[in-house]
């Protein structure tokens, strides 16, 4: 199996070269000091570009010049990392590894759009002036920030962090061509939960009465920033590619703890139709990122869950459970999403989502389990969010009560007055079923956070299980190669690793049964496009996109034998394989073809040309995927950098619940009214 061959050009397995990492440096440089120059202006109470525009802002949209600017600018930075994620994850599927971090275009939106979320959380530090929420975050003497304003600093902080890491990482360990490796999560991670700190910023902001975060206007504003919060869907990615790395559990627990969570804490916040709320900014996020993506040429296009059953789920449970009962509410809705709410999706991925998807419904079983886990994980964590948030909105001789006069006012010089009785009498349903969630006044830690706790804990323990894919080993696949085909016209009944050729594969399990209940069993070949491939360069047959091919492997009749539906290359830079993933984590790989890499010094990087009739062992799929990780690196030393990074996130993730906590619970801070404009405070609002 592993053969001779001149070896092909090759990216390095590595880190970057130095030049590339000062490049990287200067770009950040150019970014940060002119920050940096704003900051000390802005402290020193001097005028600023930037505070000028702040304060347009807040002008316009009656928020806090903390609150309104900075959340646009972070959730601009979110679509163009989205945009940028979107378009890397998959040019790697389609092309490998890169010649370097700014080899890659798609690099250069993920970066600059994480300099982007950071630096308004700067922005919002620098621009606290004024009347302050009554729990502020104390920098300094005499400055002091929103709460919700560290949160998006600490998310820009971790990852930016994670891009210079991303290199050690590689040089240490090799580069890991995987979307979950540990220092892609720093930065998919960091942009993913900074959003977490804009619906703080506006019930801050609607705690001090600003205008714009009141009455109706500013609840529908506040849930849009809550249903933003769905965001880290951005970890399903490789599911919605047909690449998965990791256990297809993994899918349902992310999916039935994020529509738990967040479409849970929408209805709960917002009222009837708060989750189809959050489902509308949901699948808007996804069309924005599938319309951007459709753009590019020839870019695999990712496809996406549905989530719409698990919304319906929800606004029907809270005809019947009344969201004022937090806990209660979101468990019954828990039940529900990780029931029906995931076999809904099961459904839909049957008519949309790619190879390996859908799963047989043998598997069905388990994913509903550990989905049903992960989503009343989610509703226990809704009912603390909700009531994180409504703690914080509240102040004293504030009346948060909205009212339908400035819409009718808005009917009514748009000549739409008919629409006046119909749009009060539907106004006037929504505002009769609003509930405020009780927050306990005293009680330790438990009694006021223990519910969000033990959510988040669920979550962690399912993924500490499902994720870490395992071995199987024992099992091995005699290979039968049909309809041959060089590009030639040569006829042959194998492929020798060098012209292009394509077969059809059959392939005879041992044991027989070893793919009969799989979660999975199908062949993959990527990677194969390359700055010199030709020009016809298969593509895949369900998407058309070249450098990756997705195919069917369908049982022959006879036991344990499987036919690929469609022929599969072995030849040049592609990488092939039949994949077989078995409940609940084995993930095993029979390997076809790989190319000789010459960046790869261990044996896992030299030729795999399987011949006809060739018996072969399965490995497991990270040995082949991931074949550029270093096989010398001693234990102790991946122990402590995965110790380093998993430290760092539980630290991180305990911030954002220490300041949401405190928000609402923390003593006031003493804090004096510094220069600058404060926000008027009213009673009411449309």
């Amino acid at each position: 199996m592993f053969v001779a061959q001149q070896p092909l050009p090759a990216p390095p397995a590595g880190g970057a070269a130095i030049g590339e990492v000062l490049i990287a440096l200067l770009i950040s440089l150019g970014v940060m000091l002119p920050v940096g120059w704003f900051l000390w202006r802005e402290r020193a109470g001097k005028p600023t570009l930037i505070g000028r525009a702040a304060d347009w802002v807040a002008s316009k949209d009656g928020l806090p010049r903390w609150a309104g600017l900075p959340s646009y600018l972070t959730i601009t930075a979110l679509l163009t990392a989205g945009f940028g994620v979107w378009w890397d994850v998959a040019t790697h599927m389609q092309n490998g590894r890169d010649e370097g971090p700014l080899a890659n275009p798609s690099h250069y939106p993920i970066f600059l759009a994480i300099l982007g979320f950071f630096s308004a959380g700067i922005i919002s530090m620098a621009l606290a002036k004024g009347e302050l929420p009554r729990r502020a975050f104390r920098i300094a003497s005499g400055w002091r920030a929103p709460m919700g304003a560290m949160i998006i600093t600490a998310a820009g902080a971790i990852a930016l962090v994670g891009f210079p890491a991303d290199d050690v990482w590689h040089r240490l360990f090799g580069q890991d061509v995987t979307e979950w490796g540990p220092t892609h999560i720093m930065m998919i991670g960091g942009a993913v939960t900074c959003v977490l700190g804009i619906p703080l910023l506006f019930a801050e902001a609607r705690q001090l009465g600003a205008r714009g975060a009141l009455g109706f206007a500013g609840k529908l504003r506040s849930a849009i920033a809550l249903s933003a919060c769905i965001v880290p869907f951005a970890f399903l990615m490789e599911f919605d590619l047909g690449v998965p790395q990791f256990p297809a559990a993994t899918q349902f627990i992310i999916a039935g703890f994020l529509v738990g969570w967040i479409f849970t804490a929408v209805r709960a916040y917002f009222g009837p139709g708060g989750a189809l709320l959050a489902w509308g900014v949901y699948i808007g996020a996804h069309l924005f990122l599938l319309g951007t993506t459709a753009l590019l040429e020839d870019v695999l296009l990712a496809r996406f869950l549905l989530f719409l059953p698990s919304a319906v789920l929800i606004e029907l449970v809270a005809l019947v459970v009344s969201p004022r009962r937090g806990v209660a509410f979101g468990v019954t809705s828990g039940v529900l999403v990780g029931t029906l709410g995931m076999a809904g999706e099961w459904l839909w991925s049957q008519a949309f989502m790619p190879l390996p998807q859908p799963l047989p419904a043998s598997a069905l079983p388990l994913m509903l389990a550990v989905g049903t886990a992960a989503a009343i994980g989610g509703g226990l964590l809704a009912g603390w969010h909700v009531r994180m948030l409504e703690r914080v909105a509240v102040r004293d001789g504030v009346s948060h009560e909205a009212s339908f006069d400035g819409f009718e006012s808005v009917l009514r010089r748009g000549r739409l007055g008919l629409a006046v009785t119909p749009g009060r009498a539907v106004f006037g349903f929504w505002q009769r079923r609003q509930v405020a969630l009780s927050s306990p006044d005293d009680g330790g830690v438990l009694r006021k956070h223990g519910s969000g706790l033990a959510g988040v804990l669920v979550f962690i323990a399912l993924m500490a299980v499902f994720a870490p894919p395992t071995a199987n080993h024992g099992m091995s696949g005699t290979v039968q190669l049909s309809d041959v085909t060089y590009s030639d016209g040569r006829q042959a009944e194998e492929c020798d690793g060098e012209a292009k050729c394509l077969a059809r594969v059959t392939v005879t399990m041992r044991p027989a049964a070893a793919a009969d209940d799989a979660v999975w069993f199908y062949g993959l070949a990527w990677q194969g496009r390359h700055a010199n491939a030709e020009a016809d360069l298969p593509r895949d047959p369900t998407s058309g996109a070249p450098g990756v091919l997705r195919v069917a492997m369908r049982p022959t009749g006879t036991p344990g034998e499987y036919v690929s539906e469609h022929k599969l290359p072995f030849y040049g830079n592609w990488k092939t394989l039949i994949r077989l993933h078995q409940a609940p984590t084995v993930h095993m790989a029979l390997p076809l073809h790989a190319p000789n890499d010459p960046a790869i010094s261990s044996a896992k990087g030299r030729q795999i040309v399987t011949g006809d009739g060739e018996t072969v062992r399965l490995i497991t799929e990270r040995e082949f995927l991931q074949r550029e990780i270093k096989d010398d690196v001693p234990v102790r030393l991946w122990a402590a950098a995965y110790g380093v990074v998993n430290t760092s996130w539980l630290v991180l993730i305990g911030f954002y619940g220490w300041c949401y906590a405190m928000a609402a619970y923390g003593s006031p801070s003493r804090r004096r009214a510094a220069s600058g404009a404060t926000t008027p405070r009213v009673t009411s609002g449309v």
